[in-house]
């Protein structure tokens, strides 16, 4: 994505000096120049509060990868279903951490608050906001309550890429698997977000099922289902192993299936 060049190498190397020549630099091989990666700074907040596991577990991987920044400012409490509501007036913020101990800044507000206080009164300039992980999927007519779809919702509005992660609830969480799918996804789209044009149609929303059995089936993308079934529990998957009799048609579906699932989410909903 070199057989060919290396025999016309050889080819030139004969005709110039036997291909035993004193001199045979012009065949040694040369080792291949890597590309420093271009820098990102990514913008993390979430619904769940600055302290809480599921943003702590976000930071600690994104932290690992190459060439990027990470910058955290989330609610300083707890503020989960509060979709994309923002405070009139001036929003309180202070310096506060994560479980784990690393800086960020703690907002007195809403999720949106927090990417409004990150840009304006921070003067950041991400070049991706992701917000979660966020303990409860965020499937169907929950993306429109959610604090952590709101929060990406909120950056789209500004021109800025955003991602949101969801796992499940309590032990069924896992935090590790909604930042693994996050840090994957940038790797995937590192060129578009460093040269600025990565979309901001949609928010790109990752759900984790909660699998009581089994381990999670690979990614797949689905659409937002209309509404959670009444007698669905969004929260528990019983059996990740098992196959579904049919293919999933919507993001609910996919995660009672037992998939990860990449859903589309616009701005507005």
């Amino acid at each position: 994505m070199f057989a060919r060049t290396i025999i016309c190498c050889c080819t030139i190397g004969l005709l110039a000096t036997g291909c035993g020549g004193e001199d045979d630099s012009a065949s040694t091989p040369t080792e291949p120049t890597s590309v420093p990666l271009a820098p990102l700074t990514v913008l993390v907040t979430n619904d769940d509060g600055i302290g809480a596991p599921g943003l702590d577990a976000l930071v600690s991987v994104l932290k690992e990868m190459e060439a990027v920044e990470v910058v955290v400012v989330a609610p300083a409490e707890n503020q989960s279903g509060t979709s994309d509501t923002t405070t009139v007036g001036a929003v309180v913020h202070r310096p506060g951490v994560t479980a784990s101990g690393v800086a960020g800044t703690a907002v007195e507000g809403y999720p949106a608050d927090a990417v409004k206080v990150a840009l304006d009164e921070l003067a950041l300039v991400p070049d991706l906001v992701v917000s979660g992980v966020n303990e409860g999927q965020n499937v169907a007519n929950f993306a429109q309550v959610s604090g952590t779809v709101g929060a990406a919702r909120t950056a789209l509005r500004r021109g800025i890429p955003a991602v949101a992660s969801s796992a499940g609830l309590g032990p069924l969480a896992n935090f590790n698997a909604g930042a693994t799918l996050v840090a994957e996804w940038i790797t995937a789209h590192r060129n578009e977000l460093a040269k600025g044009t990565a979309q901001t149609a949609t928010v790109t929303s990752f759900n984790v099922p909660g699998c009581t059995l089994g381990t999670a089936k690979a990614v797949i993308e689905a659409p937002l289902a209309p509404v959670v079934p009444a007698n669905v529990n969004v929260f528990v998957t019983a059996n990740c192993d098992l196959m579904p009799s049919t293919a999933p048609t919507n993001d609910v579906e996919a995660l009672m299936g037992g998939y990860l699932v990449m859903t589309p989410v616009p701005a507005e909903l």
